[in-house]
């Protein structure tokens, strides 16, 4: 089915039907049924804190790895992705783009369910700090609820795109293996170091939330192909093995960026660069070829 999937966006590209390009359609330019590939999701999608972006509200950029993927195949990206979403804004703010003729969705989302910024934020500093415990168990919450988050966000996408195949991504682990204090920037111009302890924390963090992305969309599928009697068409992608040595403090070139002051670079942050985002669109070329 993937290879269905990609098949028909090649087949499309070489019609003519579609543009090559790499700039997001905006509603105006999608045809009444939809856009054929069509990105949702959060600041990963989107591609924040790599300039230029062409979107200035949503940091939504040229080098996103949805419009890396799309040119790969010489086609257009109908992107709604945007900083900070959460699963719930996906459902309110980023569906107009589908529809009946939408054959392929990819969708990064999630990790900002649990008030993810923040917990970066207070546990980088001090994981003992009374705002980290605070942020810590509020995330816990929210995990807790990922999977039918997913599943929800998932049902709903099919909904509005029916013969799409979706292929949702996991996040990459952000640090290697670290052994001593390792420098990961400044915030708010104070230096921030990470221990052991706090990229091992920080790193679980990530593990459990790939998990409960993939154990919603597992739960999805099979729902669907029990009710339907066929095939649920998604697929989950995991992105910690591609970004194995390229972490922070890692042994290969970075592909995430540190903590970085002053706007409006700041939102690079704990994100994947541009060489990260060539390595997810790659993997996606790879996954659904």
């Amino acid at each position: 089915m993937r290879r269905r999937t990609l098949a028909i966006l090649t087949a499309l590209a070489a019609s003519g039907l579609l543009a090559a390009g790499i700039a997001p359609a905006t509603a105006a330019d999608d045809p009444p049924d939809g856009a054929a590939y069509v990105a949702l999701g959060d600041s990963i999608a989107a591609g924040t804190g790599n300039l230029p972006y062409v979107d200035t509200d949503c940091m939504q950029s040229r080098k996103a790895y949805p419009q890396l993927f799309a040119r790969a195949f010489g086609i257009d990206v109908a992107s709604s992705a945007c900083s900070g979403a959460t699963t719930a804004d996906v459902l309110t703010e980023q569906l107009s783009h589908l529809g009946s003729d939408t054959q392929l969705v990819t969708i990064t989302a999630g990790i900002n369910n649990l008030g993810w910024t923040t917990l970066l934020q207070e546990c980088a500093q001090d994981e003992s700090s009374l705002a980290c415990q605070a942020a810590t168990g509020g995330a816990f919450a929210a995990l807790a609820a990922l999977p039918d988050d997913i599943g929800l966000m998932v049902a709903t996408v099919r909904q509005h795109a029916p013969n799409a195949h979706i292929a949702v991504t996991g996040y990459p682990m952000l640090f290697g293996q670290v052994a001593t204090p390792c420098s990961i920037g400044a915030f708010e111009r104070t230096p921030v170091k990470v221990t052991a302890a706090q990229a091992q924390f920080i790193n679980v963090a990530v593990m459990q939330v790939n998990g409960a992305i993939a154990a919603g969309l597992a739960g999805y599928a099979l729902e669907y192909s029990q009710m339907t009697g066929i095939d649920a068409n998604v697929s989950f992608v995991p992105l910690t093995g591609t970004f194995a040595g390229h972490g922070l403090c890692d042994t290969g070139d970075r592909w995430i960026s540190g903590f970085v002051n002053g706007a409006p670079v700041a939102a690079r942050s704990l994100h994947p660069n541009s060489a990260g985002q060539r390595a997810i669109a790659e993997l996606l070329v790879e996954a659904l070829g």
